[in-house]
């Protein structure tokens, strides 16, 4: 790996302190010059200067994301993806820089993304829902292939579904696909009107990290569409669909209490007192031999 880091980027005598955190851009440029990926690292300002090239041999980084088990970069070549640098002063091995993808946006996609906000609720679409009284039927939409929060929330969900408690309609959908995002939150707008569903669960925090899906225009409006209350399994940076939500968390334990609240909710309106007067009637009423012994004819 080749750095070249330009003179003034970064003032010598004023070094990152142990622990302080920096959020930078990444960009992958096109260089048909000489094999290999460059990249270019700024900081989120656009008017700031460019900090450093970056040289990678394509190998190398493909071997590394695969020791790593970590997905390979599909941004367009110019498109930036938000990075995380952090130095740690390392007991043993001295300072280490640190570098880690990150999912804050930068400032002109949180700008987008407020303006996004404002239009829709200018034009009357954005509505956030309340918390549903019942929760009879629970449609999820959450990534092919699952994901570590589904995988931690959908054993609770499925017991429910077992026990005839809470009705489950799961769309399992490739997150990267635009379309197909759109299509099962309009199926989930379809279950919500023919088939009466309580509550739509959008786990947006299994997005692979840097992805706008949950930003992109047609997505927030076909969730503004879904006509019943969102819940989100959200990551730690939230989406617009996250702030749609009635209730959004990036812990499986907060959304599987939400979900536990609206049982009990159920639970505590029920006419308990009414509904054992007719078990017991029924009970009492029921003829032990044949029902047609006491019949008058």
């Amino acid at each position: 790996m080749t750095i070249i880091v330009p003179v003034g980027a970064q003032d010598p005598a004023l070094p990152l302190a142990s622990e302080e955190g920096l959020e930078a851009l990444l960009q992958i440029m096109p260089d048909r010059a000489k094999p290999g990926i460059r990249a270019l690292l700024s900081g989120v300002d656009p008017g700031a200067p460019k900090w450093a090239h970056i040289f990678l041999r394509e190998d190398w980084l493909t071997s590394l994301g695969c020791l790593l088990d970590l997905a390979p970069i599909n941004n367009r070549p110019g498109e930036p993806v938000p990075i995380r640098i952090e130095i740690d002063n390392d007991a043993r091995l001295g300072p280490r820089l640190i570098v880690s993808a990150s999912d804050w946006p930068t400032p002109d996609q949180a700008a987008a993304d407020a303006q996004l906000q404002q239009d829709l609720e200018r034009q009357g679409l954005w509505r956030r829902g309340s918390m549903p009284n019942k929760l009879r039927q629970l449609v999820a939409v959450f990534p092919r292939g699952g994901g570590v929060r589904w995988e931690a929330l959908a054993p609770g969900l499925m017991t429910r579904h077992q026990s005839r408690i809470t009705h489950l309609a799961a769309y399992e959908v490739d997150f990267d696909d635009l379309d197909a995002v759109q299509a099962a939150l309009r199926d989930a707008a379809e279950y919500v009107t023919w088939a009466g569903a309580d509550a739509v669960l959008i786990v947006t925090g299994d997005r692979r990290i840097g992805s706008r899906t949950f930003s992109d225009r047609r997505v927030v409006e076909a969730a503004c569409a879904i006509g019943a209350p969102l819940l989100t399994l959200a990551g730690p940076v939230p989406t617009p669909i996250d702030r749609l939500a009635w209730r959004s968390s990036p812990i499986p334990g907060v959304v599987e209490s939400a979900i536990m609240e609206i049982l009990r909710g159920e639970l505590e309106r029920a006419d308990r007192p009414r509904l054992n007067r007719i078990a017991a009637a029924i009970v009492q009423g029921r003829p032990d031999d044949d029902a047609t012994a006491d019949a008058p004819f």
